[in-house]
């Protein structure tokens, strides 16, 4: 079923419509320029297809304020580096079949994918889609079967399918199997169904496909479990930020304080946060300014202010998650991101550890506080530092390590500043983290004494299992 061997260069978007319901909502703007969590629709789109597929040129069909919504792709396609193309279409409140078929002189004879500028997807549909490209003539169209997920069943495209072949597709239809996504990998072929179509009066992407399924030539692509949505309500706008919020607040290798506690309020301040124009890396640094305000506190002396530091602390671990929250939100992530906010949460853990070292020894004996104060740091930089060697060893093995991180060092400091036992939680911290990386080096040993067991008893010439 391959037309070209390599993978699509060619996007289309189809960007001509009014979008009445959603525009009248966002201040009248063009649907495509609606902001959804800090970016627009279109640019949601657009990053969506690159992040997925090698796209070197990017086709945009305009109808509905062509001059606004041209400059914003522009505006698009210079920060992201692709090439822009853009189509008039004159009759393109006929419907959304003319506005694709005006993509042909641009695309020719090449393969390309097409999508509308208001249905947001995730990168792994795309992925999913192009893996099994087009059979010649023909088109595949990424479907969704689970009912459970489509926002709007009454607005939804319907499609009817036998096997992969596409049979039906349409609003009305009473029997269905699946849910077009508003996501196609496309042949040529698809301009001569949408001519056929329009011949007939119907000027839809769905008659032109249905006129494709008549002939054998359209097909799904079952993405099922792959987020997508076609914003074209405010409803549908809300529940996309609902979504959205949900999936990048949280890490695999989230403890338990950070996913029950910090994420539920770190993903509202990101809600506000995605939409001001603050960089990720900002964000790190205001971050790390409060857990610095915090060891200051805790280290000033009263009372009150150790209960403030302690506060502001777990301030910072809450807000610290909203960095990383805006950056994905936004395709804003970077590897230097990512190192330069793990440096400053190592260099902010051992700065409120000081401050509340400080605070101990002004109360406690001299002695006491060194060295609580050098065993809570030495436990913390260990515990950052062999964690991702005991993934690597043992996540295969045994499922990862025991979630105890910063989210919890960072909480028992503000809980010890508040109770007033500076002291104790010092002691506390270094037990416990300490502890860990004693358990983290008995599991690890154990697995490699099993491992030498194993190969030992292995016959010279008889291979161990997976080689």
């Amino acid at each position: 079923m391959n037309v070209d061997m390599h993978p699509p260069r060619v996007a289309v978007i189809l960007a001509a419509g009014r979008g009445e319901r959603l525009r009248m909502h966002a201040g009248a703007r063009p649907k495509p320029l609606i902001d959804l969590l800090g970016i627009s629709l279109a640019e949601r789109v657009v990053r969506g297809l690159l992040t997925a597929a090698p796209i070197e040129k990017i086709v945009v069909s305009l109808g509905y304020e062509a001059d606004r919504v041209r400059a914003h792709f522009e505006s698009i396609g210079s920060r992201c580096g692709v090439s822009m193309e853009f189509i008039t279409v004159a009759n393109w409140q006929i419907g959304n079949g003319a506005s694709a078929l005006a993509a042909e002189p641009v695309t020719g004879m090449e393969s390309f994918l097409l999508t509308m500028s208001d249905h947001v997807f995730t990168p792994d549909l795309i992925s999913d889609l192009i893996a099994d490209p087009p059979c010649p003539g023909g088109i595949r169209l990424a479907v969704d079967r689970d009912r459970s997920t489509i926002f709007d069943l009454d607005d939804v495209s319907r499609v009817q399918l036998s096997g992969e072949c596409i049979t039906a597709i349409g609003k009305s239809l009473a029997s269905w199997d699946a849910a077009d996504t508003g996501v196609f990998y496309c042949s040529a072929g698809l301009y001569d169904g949408l001519r056929q179509a329009a011949a007939k009066g119907e000027h839809s992407l769905s008659g032109g496909v249905a006129t494709l399924a008549a002939s054998g030539r359209a097909s799904g692509v079952d993405v099922t479990g792959r987020w997508w949505k076609d914003v074209d309500s405010p409803a549908a706008l809300r529940d996309a930020e609902e979504h959205m919020l949900r999936v990048v607040g949280g890490k695999q290798n989230d403890g338990p304080v950070a996913r029950y506690l910090n994420r539920p309020v770190s993903r509202r301040l990101t809600r506000w946060l995605v939409r001001t124009s603050a960089s990720p890396n900002q964000l790190s640094l205001i971050v790390f300014g409060l857990a610095c305000t915090a060891a200051a506190c805790m280290a000033a002396g009263p009372y009150w202010l150790l209960v403030a530091g302690g506060l502001l602390a777990q301030l910072s671990s809450i807000f610290d998650g909203s960095d990383g929250e805006v950056a994905r939100l936004r395709f804003e992530q970077s590897e230097f991101g990512g190192w330069f906010d793990a440096v400053l949460d190592r260099y902010a853990d051992a700065i409120l550890l000081f401050g509340l070292a400080w605070h101990a020894m002004h109360t406690n004996t001299a002695g006491l506080y060194v060295a609580a104060g050098f065993a809570a740091v030495m436990g913390t930089f260990l515990n950052s530092y062999t964690a991702d060697k005991y993934d690597g060893l043992m996540r295969d093995r045994i499922g990862g390590r025991f979630r105890i991180g910063r989210d919890v060092r960072v909480l028992l400091v503000a809980a010890g500043s508040v109770s007033n036992q500076a002291l104790v939680t010092l002691w506390l911290i270094a037990l416990l983290m300490n502890g860990e990386v004693v358990r983290r080096i008995i599991v690890c040993w154990r697995e490699s004494v099993a491992a030498d067991s194993t190969t030992r008893a292995t016959p010279p010439g008889v291979g161990r299992p997976g080689e």
